[in-house]
């Protein structure tokens, strides 16, 4: 099901309409599809669809749904970690200087070492580059069931993983209809102290109108520094509140707020200066402009 999102229009130089919600998240032992935070939907160069959050030890995996309601081309980069290389002096101007001369001094070895460079880039593990120690999975709902179509841990040589690759490029073509994305931590991963902000970004086509950005408030478990177990699920059943198949209370409270809250409030201007975010998301939105600016 699409969100609906609703409030004043905000207009930028560009010609895009920007938006933007709030979502709760949910700690590890209540993440299932059944729980799944809605994206909305994306459509053929029309809407282009970002989420900004952020995995730790006490809450590794997220699961978003969106609709896709267009069939064609889709891409959805993941980019993480910190952003202070953001303060490194920007040398680019003078390496692409360099290059030309080294271009017109000898182009056929210009041209040779050009050429090694492609095959190690072939190489490089796509989502190492972008988004290290994180998976991404992909489902579409097919007849009623969530099937996996992609898989960025998958082997080298698997259709899953050519999938997730392609996805990470924009080369898969996808059809329109309801579609799952989980995101975690790879097994074995050690996991920064503070966590790991990181942002994804959703696209049908090459350009787009609409602008959607959806924030992801932490888990209880983050806040709290601690992982709920079955166990405490059991606990919770036993006062008779909810069954061990219902998701936790806490939870169940986050979604009572958050009908109540309304679904989305229009961005204000400032809102992808990173300068302009709070402390407590200020790895987050450093993270969503990097993204931007890809």
């Amino acid at each position: 099901m699409s969100v609906n999102i609703s409030g004043v229009t905000n207009k930028d130089d560009s010609g895009h309409y920007s938006w933007e919600k709030t979502v709760a998240d949910v700690n590890n032992i209540d993440e299932s599809f059944a729980t799944a935070r809605d994206l909305g939907y994306t459509r053929l160069n029309y809407a282009r669809v970002t989420t900004v959050s952020s995995l730790d030890k006490y809450d590794s995996k997220d699961i978003y749904t969106i609709q896709l309601q267009s069939n064609g081309n889709l891409s959805i980069v993941m980019k993480s970690g910190d952003t202070s290389d953001d303060k490194v002096l920007d040398l680019s101007k003078y390496e692409a200087a360099l290059e030309d001369v080294k271009r017109s001094l000898d182009p056929a070895g210009y041209a040779q070492k050009e050429l090694e460079k492609l095959k190690e880039q072939e190489k490089l593990d796509v989502f190492e580059e972008s988004a290290p120690g994180l998976y991404m999975k992909v489902y579409m709902v097919q007849n009623g069931r969530q099937v996996l179509i992609a898989d960025s841990t998958a082997e080298a040589d698997s259709k899953l993983r050519k999938n997730a690759e392609d996805i990470m490029t924009g080369d898969y073509k996808a059809k329109k209809g309801s579609y799952y994305i989980e995101t975690g931590y790879k097994e074995g991963t050690e996991v920064p102290k503070d966590g790991t902000p990181y942002a994804l970004q959703i696209l049908q086509g090459k350009t787009f109108k609409h602008d959607y950005i959806t924030t992801e408030t932490k888990s209880d478990d983050s806040k709290n520094k601690k992982i709920s177990t079955q166990k405490d699920m059991e606990l919770t059943a036993s006062t008779g509140a909810y069954g061990t198949t219902a998701i936790s209370a806490a939870y169940a409270a986050q979604i009572q707020a958050q009908s109540s809250a309304g679904l989305a409030t229009m961005l204000s201007d400032g809102y992808l200066n990173m300068a302009s975010m709070t402390s407590k998301t200020d790895k987050a939105s450093q993270l969503f402009s990097a993204l931007l600016d890809v």
